[in-house]
């Protein structure tokens, strides 16, 4: 038996009151194809949503900007976020771009599972939503610190760092993009960036380095548009270092090893940030093919007091030296932290000893249409 349509108002009550829906629509945003619960349609399928316009089945203020950002979507990317202000627990929204069919969009509405469910107004949630704010917006800003052979005081290269405008501090923006499944966006932006620096840059001394996530090391989608934002530019790929930090837990090691390898048969270097953080950074040294790691500055810090933590430096820079694996030492404040990096055999060294981050106005310079296409 045919059931009417519903008028548009009803329409938007139960596209908001709905979830565990998969629809494709086209680059207008009709919808397609649609599958899944359609309970609050009263039908037993969702074909009724065909023809129906995807970008209503979010909250109006989710959609007017999904419209600006459809297109904004590099082909295979993807954007979510929670919906915490809808059904009871609330939803999780996801929107990818096709990698195949650039004309075609996915979005997925699902519930949300009790373990990751947050009140509307919690601090996570407002930190994704300024943390998204800001990359798409742009707020963001990178700060470049040099990076120093620790003997001879000769620059290696800058470490480029993110900085956020009206924050005293990345820390908070960037643990929220990993808990909301957004960090992606900033590794994109990052690498996309540096690589059409040293290319407008050819100096062969020129050498920078980018932080990305452990998240993003474990998804093979977004290494790939990692690589294809560093072939796409002309420089030596050897003047480019892809830092992995700790911040995120990398649970599918076997994934990240194969990440790891792509990006070092792309050409660039690949090191290990925050070594000793966590507990598990001799297991990814073990794993990961890196071309480098970077001691924790809290590391250092426990060594200077600790002669057994001196000791386990000493033991790891000698390693890395018999595997040809570089070493650097961070947050390097005074003489005596130098020393002490020379005395364990520490290659290089990062701190305010050697310069503080400085912001770079231009670096986005030829970034912003890679600002605007990262997701």
């Amino acid at each position: 038996m045919s059931v009417s349509t519903p008028d548009d108002a009803r329409f938007r009550d139960f596209a908001f009151a709905a979830a565990d829906l998969l629809v494709t629509s086209d680059a207008g945003g009709r919808i397609v194809d649609a599958q899944g619960d359609a309970t609050l349609f009263h039908h037993p399928s969702a074909d009724r949503l065909i023809g129906r316009n995807a970008i209503d089945l979010v909250s109006e203020a989710e959609g007017s900007r999904l419209r600006e950002d459809l297109w904004s979507l590099a082909p295979g990317r993807r954007i979510s976020w929670d919906d915490a202000r809808s059904i009871e627990g609330g939803r999780r929204v996801v929107v990818q771009r096709s990698a195949t069919s650039p004309n075609s969009f996915n979005f997925a509405v699902l519930r949300m599972p009790a373990s990751i469910r947050v009140r509307g107004d919690s601090a996570d949630e407002v930190m994704a939503e300024r943390f998204r704010d800001a990359v798409m917006n742009g707020r963001l800003k990178a700060a470049c610190q040099p990076v120093v052979e620790t003997r001879s005081g000769a620059i290696s290269h800058y470490e480029v760092l993110a900085r956020f405008n009206g924050e005293d501090s990345p820390v908070g923006l960037i643990a929220a993009a990993e808990k909301s499944g957004q960090i992606a966006h900033l590794d994109y932006v990052m690498v996309s960036a540096a690589a059409a620096r040293l290319e407008v840059n050819p100096d062969p001394e020129y050498r920078l380095a980018v932080n990305i996530s452990g998240e993003s090391l474990q998804r093979l989608d977004v290494i790939r548009e990692l690589c294809a934002a560093i072939s796409g530019r002309t420089f030596t790929r050897s003047r480019l270092i892809v830092e992995v930090t700790e911040s995120a837990h990398i649970h599918d090691i076997e994934m990240a090893a194969r990440a790891v390898e792509m990006l070092r048969e792309c050409g660039v270097g690949v090191s290990l940030d925050d070594f000793g953080a966590g507990s598990a950074s001799f297991g990814y040294l073990r794993a990961l093919n890196v071309d480098g790691l970077k001691f924790d500055g809290s590391f250092l810090q426990a060594a200077e007091t600790n002669r057994r933590g001196l000791a386990l430096m000493r033991s790891v820079a000698r390693m890395c030296a018999e595997l040809g694996i570089s070493s650097v030492g961070e947050r390097i404040e005074t003489e005596s932290d130098r020393q002490m990096l020379i005395e364990a055999g520490v290659t290089y060294a990062q701190g305010f000893f050697y310069g503080r981050p400085v912001i770079d106005e231009q670096f986005f310079a030829r970034g912003s249409i890679a600002l605007r296409s990262a997701a």
